[in-house]
């Protein structure tokens, strides 16, 4: 069976499991610097949601060939670095706003533990970011630090310091608009 990324095609065994010939496909693509972008298999688009444990252990040659396109790291992070500003933006702002309810006796634990979710996510892209094109700056390494002190107090359920971890050393260390 042919397994195609980008001009470069192979061969594999038709007795191989999807998972196998996807994770080999994956890994020639990062040994390049490169994400996989696109997916068709047996001449059918396919998303990462349809990579269910019941599709990956089918045998591949039963859906058909394997083709793949990619895109290189650095451009798919420069493309993404105005979204990324962005995001980074809307994390200070629902920090500011928890900042605001703490302030005012407002107990919103599950609102900053939402907000944990959406700062790991923008220190993710930051790493990702940092890795490929430029290096991290200290501040975004700051940021991390504060951020691993903020769920020290939260796990200490210290809303003083939350507080004052957010407003003093986390929002200002965020993008602003």
């Amino acid at each position: 069976m042919l397994v195609q990324l980008d001009k470069d095609t192979w061969e594999v065994s038709d007795t191989d499991r999807l998972e196998e010939v996807l994770a080999n496909l994956s890994d020639r693509a990062e040994a390049q610097g490169r994400l996989v972008t696109e997916l068709i298999v047996g001449n059918q688009p396919m998303t990462d949601r349809e990579l269910v444990p019941q599709t990956l252990s089918k045998v591949a040659s039963s859906y058909g060939s394997i083709t793949a396109k990619s895109e290189r790291m650095d451009s798919i992070v420069q493309h993404s670095e105005e979204t990324g500003k962005k995001f980074g933006q809307q994390v200070r702002s629902q920090a500011q706003q928890v900042v605001e309810d703490f302030r005012q006796g407002k107990c919103v634990m599950q609102q900053l533990d939402q907000w944990f979710g959406q700062i790991a996510d923008y220190l993710e892209w930051v790493q990702i970011q940092g890795s490929v094109c430029v290096p991290q700056s200290k501040e975004s390494q700051d940021l991390s630090y504060w951020v691993n002190e903020l769920l020290h107090a939260r796990k200490n359920l210290d809303t003083v310091r939350i507080t004052d971890m957010l407003e003093y050393e986390i929002i200002p260390r965020l993008p602003q608009e």
